[in-house]
């Protein structure tokens, strides 16, 4: 008799919100890599053992709504595209299936640390004015002029270590759309994958897979890659050319 092998992520134990929230790597270095989407299983297959997956309500696939904020002149994403070492990222992040909503200011340093800070949203915060003094502590400058850019959306799902010291994201289903909504790009081909540590972690299982695999890691932004695929016809894109050039060749 034919026994039905569970899939990757319906292969892991499940773990809940509260045991990935002791582990929160808000200060953490991150490793990104890009993939064909149809590799998936191929990466996860065999790691159940040294990993769990996030389960919410029984759901291990989770809908992240994220609008990303810059200046008019989009100061932002050049300060990424000239390879400035100290900057920053303004988003709102909506969880789509929990309800839950945070403004948050993603820093990398100049030691390439990723600091990221956050302010849940909620009534209470935005009638006590709690989101301007929050911004201007966390900038050192005044918010004033900060418009709507970019919008991106996904599905994630997250895994994490035993010790909670190494967390990875699995992002598929990607889909960029201008503030307007009349500008959209989707990226169904694509999967990228972030391993995220508190320090120089002695030995990752998932990292060894990749490896053996043949993928490499990449530098990859979604909200400056988003900006480059839907407004490089106004904004400078060289910095990115190459990735670009290797999202085409895994879509097409």
């Amino acid at each position: 008799m034919n026994m039905a092998v569970a899939s990757p992520p319906d292969a892991f134990r499940g773990h809940c919100l509260d045991e990935q929230m002791q582990a929160r790597l808000m200060n953490r270095i991150d490793t990104k890599f890009l993939v064909s989407a149809h590799l998936l299983d191929a990466c996860l297959r065999g790691l159940e053992h040294h990993y769990s997956i996030l389960e919410i309500d029984g759901n291990r696939r989770f809908t992240y709504d994220t609008l990303y904020f810059d200046t008019p002149g989009r100061q932002l994403y050049l300060d990424h595209h000239n390879g400035k070492l100290n900057r920053f990222k303004l988003r709102i992040r909506h969880y789509r299936e929990t309800g839950g909503s945070f403004l948050e200011v993603k820093k990398k340093s100049n030691r390439e640390r990723t600091i990221k800070n956050r302010l849940p949203l909620t009534s209470q915060t935005v009638t006590n004015n709690r989101v301007i003094p929050f911004l201007e502590e966390q900038l050192g400058r005044p918010v004033a002029g900060m418009l709507p850019a970019l919008f991106v959306g996904y599905r994630r799902m997250t895994l994490m270590s035993p010790m909670g010291t190494e967390r990875i994201t699995v992002d598929t289903g990607l889909g960029f759309h201008s503030p307007d909504r009349r500008n959209s790009l989707c990226l169904p081909d694509i999967a990228v994958f972030e391993v995220k540590y508190d320090r120089k972690i002695p030995c990752s299982p998932f990292l060894e897979r990749l490896g053996q695999l043949g993928c490499r890691p990449m530098q990859f932004s979604k909200y400056c890659i988003g900006t480059s695929l839907l407004f490089g016809h106004e904004c400078k894109t060289n910095r990115f050319k190459p990735l670009l050039r290797r999202l085409h060749g895994i879509c097409s």
